[in-house]
């Protein structure tokens, strides 16, 4: 059986909430919801809270795009200069593509690594009604 952590973690590389599984966490391309549509599970929390999903693009630019040009340059299969120039206009267009992946990821990574935060609130308890000392 799958943990909270698993799940969470799962849910943001599938690019869904991480409490709920509902895949319409995102406005638009670039645009996150605040909260959750489907359980209110917060998305964007205080200023500077997504910028985690900044260092998981890097990486995947890096390693998915700049290492493979490095790697083919190398072996002498292009020149410098179009090494140069391919990479480079894969950094600039790379990190806006994946830009909705590397969010998501970091919102699962997130909660995975805090997976208190994804459980669902407990509903409040109802309390019995007063009883008056004094009958009608």
């Amino acid at each position: 059986m799958a943990t909270d952590r698993e799940i969470c973690l799962r849910r943001g590389i599938r690019g869904c909430c991480p409490r709920c599984g509902h895949h319409g966490v995102f406005k638009s391309h670039y645009r996150l919801h605040e909260v959750c549509p489907q359980c209110s599970l917060p998305l964007e929390q205080e200023d500077g809270w997504g910028l985690g999903a900044v260092p998981l693009n890097y990486s995947l630019t890096c390693m998915g795009w700049v290492l493979p040009v490095a790697l083919v340059f190398l072996f002498g299969w292009i020149s410098l200069t179009s090494a140069l120039i391919v990479a480079g206009a894969g950094t600039l267009v790379i990190p806006f593509l994946t830009y909705r992946y590397s969010k998501a990821l970091w919102i699962g990574i997130y909660y995975a690594v805090l997976p208190h935060e994804a459980r669902p609130l407990k509903p409040p308890i109802k309390k019995a009604p007063e009883k008056s000392g004094r009958s009608l």
